[in-house]
């Protein structure tokens, strides 16, 4: 619960970033990749360790997120907005715009994932081990699945939602990778 109330401030934070413009940069940048990367993860993980979804799932994972990183870097370098401000040292600060789409698509995907989560496979589902035992000290309360389907359902239920979800992780990777490009461009005309 605490992730997603971290991850829902972060993404709030990046949606009103996206609208007003940010400044360019190169650590935060990479930083809230991962972190996306590192919740989409997570999750898919657990689908392959307790959620049924067969290993050989993984090789057409790993392929959605690279399309789907590739789409969103042409997409975004038509969609974002770059401007450049002067700053006091004399240098310019560039500033990006946009991609509010991705982010939504993003946004879409993990509550749908964590919705399906709670509904079906419920919060004991979510271990860290393939001994199916949750890191806490003891005081953890587990929360049972409100619908109970059959393991077929909840393998089907996993690998469609696990698809949205590392689609909206590509996209993120993607529309971040086109900004990073833009700001190493830039800087090395600055230099030349």
């Amino acid at each position: 619960m605490f992730t997603l109330v971290f991850t829902t401030i972060i993404i709030i934070f990046r949606l009103k970033k996206a609208i007003q413009g940010t400044k360019v940069s190169v650590k935060k940048t990479i930083i809230f990749s991962a972190y996306f990367v590192a919740i989409s993860s997570f999750l898919v993980y657990n689908s392959f360790l307790v959620g049924g979804v067969p290993v050989v799932y993984a090789a057409p994972y790993f392929a959605v997120v690279v399309v789907a990183a590739y789409c969103s870097y042409i997409y975004s370098k038509r969609t974002l907005s770059f401007s450049k401000l002067p700053s006091y040292d004399g240098n310019s600060v560039i500033y990006v715009k946009g991609g509010l789409s991705i982010f939504l698509l993003y946004i879409a995907a993990l509550t749908i994932r964590i919705a399906i989560n709670f509904l079906f496979i419920g919060s004991e589902k979510l271990y860290f081990n393939d001994q199916q035992t949750i890191l806490g000290n003891g005081t953890v309360t587990d929360i049972m699945p409100m619908v109970h389907i059959d393991a077929a359902a909840t393998v089907l239920a996993l690998t469609i939602t696990d698809l949205l979800l590392i689609v909206g992780a590509g996209l993120v990777v993607g529309r971040n990778a086109s900004v990073l490009k833009y700001y190493y461009q830039e800087k090395e005309r600055r230099m030349s």
